[in-house]
Order: structure tokens, then C-alpha cells, then sequence
């Protein structure tokens, strides 16, 4: 592959550099979560002496060096970094030369302008001290790495590579990545301890008797933390990644963090007590599946503690569970991927109570649960994900109820009326028929 040049430079130098956008290129297409998100990183790590912000690629046609270069891949990146440094650099300390470029796209136009809107909003509420300090860490301290190539078959080929099979790009390794960094004052041993779990935790289930990482946390995890809020759940990609990023307790000063600084005090002060050694006793974090994430070693050791909570509830087999398990296992349609998203509904709603309430009324909450989400089956001829996620987000939903509730009663009090036969519109169902009139939902 010819590539001319790979090097990491500063992004004063690429945006002042000859950049051109070709045709080629898709829109602009980031918005206000993306825009978010970049600012939010720059804000919270503007104390960094360097900070890395991705692989720039770039075509040149042609030897002569003054000839612009065409952006491949790293378009949305440097157009959202453009407009930060035009808004927030009143003392215009970068000239961009993609302020000169032309856009036809009005879909490019309209998210420019949405940006620039959203961007200029943020800049209002930063002091004029913030907003050069901000600056200054962006252009001179922030680097992008910079591949040339000059030959534009072997570029796209280049960015296939980096998009389609590169693993820096899948949310998991993205994430791993961040909360190790978030680990700079832990001792090598305990970061390595977390990457030893994280990789085992990654193995394929059933070999390791521990749910995949990646189901884990795409299709439980990812979905609970983002319904119980009332947002949609449907898929976690490296575009919403921060549903797992929060705050680092001991270098934030928020009076809400407080809680947790106390509380990550108390269990690691607990389990260095050498009056410990003697029982062998370990605390471990009592971490809820909506709280606020606690980035760095916290973040593994949630994983892993839910790996875990996973396993008791739908690995091993627990008594509570065993009649409703049987008929989930069982019923003539129950491999279909419509009824695969139900019972993930089902088992969502069944982990989240007892991350709240453990044993207590295990039995009766597991049938509410069941008879909830798998009415959704009955009632419907084809299940989408799309029927799951928005039973999921009702505001006076059965996961709102479990939110809100500070006692098992108050969710065995969430009422599910009975179905009536004429209301069944699926097939190979008779199981959970059966299982509804056995329980007394079924008219």
C-alpha cells in the first residue's frame, strides 16, 4: 500500500493544512449527541499534557505537495472540530481552510447550522478563561494521527480496514480503552487484574459459563440503563458509549459525588483493613444497575458483578424460576427471533428487580414479569424489537414501577389485566397459553 506519510499532529496543524472534502463523501451527519459528547471529553480532559482524537485518513493525486488533500475517512471528526475552533477561538488562533469549502448538501448544511447552534449554546456558559484554556488544549495539545496515501483505491481500502474489521471501533474496546485510562493513579497490578477479568469475560458463552460480554451489556445493561430513564434501548454502538462512561469521584468535586466518594472510600478502606485478613472477609461494591457509572476500576467490576448476577438468575438454575423456565425453553415458537426479544424483555425486567430486591417475592414478581412481556407475544402476530422497546419506555410501565418502587409490594401492585381469547393473534404459542390460563390471565 502506498502510503506517503503517517504521522500525529496537532489539530491547529490539520485544520490549517489544504483539506478539501471531495464529492465522494457522504453528509455531514453528526448531531447533538455526537457534538456532546466531543466537547464533554475536551472539557474533562483539557488538564492532559496530550490527548488523542483518532486516525485522520487522507488522499493525495498527484506529487505535488501544495496540492490539497482529500479527506477519506475522519470527515465528521474534522468538520465538528472546525466549527468548535471558529466558535469558541475569538482571538482566531487557527484559520481552517475548510471554512472556504462549499457544501450542497442540504442535509451537510442543516446539521452544520444545527451544530454551530448547539456548540454556540455550550460556549455561553463557559467563562472567558474556560473558553481560552479550551482552546489552547484543543489546538496545540489534542492530536490527531494522520495517514497519507496517494492513491485513492488503497485509501478506501485503508479505511475499510480501520471501519469494518478493526477492533478500535467496537464499543466494548472503545469503552476498555477509556476506563483504563481513567485508572492512571491505580497500581499496575490492580489495571492488570481488570484487563485479565474483561478478557475472560469476553470468552463465548457457553464455554465459560458466563454470559457473553457483548450480550451482556448490548441487550441487558445497555437497554436497562437507557429504558429506565425513559430512552429508547434499541442497539449500543460506539456512537453511545457514554450510557457506561460517568464520573471519576476523587477528581470531581460535584456535591452529588459525594455519596460515592464516601462509599468507594469505605469498601476499598475495607477490604485493606488488616483486621480482615484474619476472616478473610471482602465488601464488595454495591453497585445498581442505573446508578451513576463510576469510571475506571468501578466500571470493570460492575461488568463482572453483573456477569455474575446474570449467571445465578439464568445459567444456574435457580428453584424460583424453574416452572416459568421450562415454558420459556419450551413452547413450539420459542427460537424465533420475535419471541428471542420478548424473553430478553422478560429476563431484562426480572434482573432489574432483583438487582433491587434480591429473593424477596422472587416467585410472584418472575410471573408479573413473565405475564407482562410475554403478552406482547400473544397479542401480536410478528414481534419487532421495536413492540419491545416501546412496552420497555412506558412512563407508568412495569420497569418505571420497579424504578419508582421502594418496596416488592409496590411492584406486585402494577396491574396486568387479563387477556381474552379473542385477543391471541399468534401462532405456536399454545405454550404460553397454557402457562397464562395456569396463572390466571387468560379469560
Amino acid at each position: 500500500m502506498a502510503i506517503i506519510e503517517t504521522k500525529i499532529v496537532s489539530v491547529k496543524a490539520v485544520l490549517e493544512a489544504s483539506l478539501v472534502i471531495p464529492d465522494y463523501q457522504r453528509p455531514y451527519k453528526w448531531r447533538t449527541q455526537h457534538v456532546t459528547q466531543l466537547l464533554d471529553d475536551l472539557l474533562y480532559h483539557r488538564h492532559k499534557s496530550r490527548y488523542r482524537l483518532g486516525t485522520v485518513v487522507l488522499h493525495r493525486d498527484g506529487e505535488d505537495s501544495d496540492q490539497k488533500l482529500s479527506i477519506v475517512d475522519g470527515q465528521q471528526r474534522i468538520l465538528t472540530l472546525t466549527l468548535l475552533c471558529y466558535i469558541l477561538d475569538d482571538n482566531r488562533l487557527c484559520q481552517s481552510k475548510l471554512l472556504e469549502q462549499e457544501f450542497s448538501s442540504p442535509t451537510t448544511i442543516a446539521n452544520l447550522q444545527h451544530n454551530a447552534a448547539v456548540i454556540e449554546s455550550r460556549s455561553k456558559q463557559l467563562s472567558e478563561f474556560d473558553r481560552e484554556e479550551l482552546v489552547d488544549f484543543l489546538l496545540n495539545r489534542c492530536e490527531l494521527i494522520i495517514v497519507k496515501l496517494d492513491k485513492l483505491s488503497e485509501a478506501f481500502q485503508f479505511f475499510d480496514a480501520q471501519n469494518a474489521r478493526g477492533k478500535p471501533l467496537e464499543p466494548y474496546d472503545l469503552l476498555k480503552a477509556f476506563h483504563l485510562r481513567e485508572m492512571a493513579d491505580n497500581t499496575e497490578q490492580e489495571r492488570i487484574q481488570c484487563v485479565s477479568t474483561w478478557e475472560r469475560e469476553v470468552s463465548p458463552y457457553p464455554a465459560s459459563k458466563v454470559p457473553n460480554l457483548r450480550i451482556l451489556m448490548s441487550d441487558y445493561l445497555f437497554r436497562l440503563r437507557r429504558w429506565t430513564v425513559g430512552h429508547s434501548g434499541l442497539y449500543f454502538t460506539r456512537h453511545n458509549i457514554d450510557v457506561f462512561k460517568g464520573v471519576s469521584p476523587h477528581s470531581t468535586s460535584y456535591r452529588y459525588t459525594e455519596a460515592l466518594r464516601a462509599l468507594d472510600y469505605m469498601v476499598d478502606q475495607y477490604n485493606t483493613d488488616n483486621i480482615r485478613h484474619w476472616d478473610q472477609q471482602k465488601m464488595n461494591y454495591p453497585f445498581q444497575i442505573d446508578q451513576t457509572m463510576i469510571n475506571g476500576k468501578r466500571f470493570f467490576e460492575y461488568i463482572s458483578h453483573y456477569a455474575t448476577l446474570y449467571k445465578l438468575l439464568f445459567i444456574d438454575e435457580k428453584t424460583e424460576l424453574e416452572p416459568l423456565r421450562y415454558t420459556i425453553k419450551n413452547y413450539e415458537g420459542c427460537n424465533r427471533t420475535g419471541d428471542h426479544y420478548v424473553r430478553i424483555l422478560f429476563e431484562c425486567a426480572l434482573l432489574y428487580y432483583y438487582d433491587k430486591f434480591g429473593d424477596l417475592e422472587l416467585e410472584k414478581v418472575s410471573q408479573l414479569c413473565f405475564v407482562w412481556s410475554y403478552r406482547i407475544r400473544l397479542a401480536q402476530r410478528r414481534v419487532d424489537l421495536e413492540s419491545i422497546d416501546n412496552a420497555a419506555v412506558e412512563n407508568h410501565g412495569f420497569l418505571m414501577t420497579i424504578s419508582r418502587a421502594l418496596h416488592p409490594h409496590e411492584v406486585l401492585s402494577f396491574m396486568t389485566s387479563p387477556l381474552k381469547q379473542t385477543d391471541i393473534k399468534g401462532t405456536k404459542i399454545q405454550g404460553l397459553v397454557d402457562k397464562f390460563k395456569t396463572l390466571g390471565y387468560l379469560e
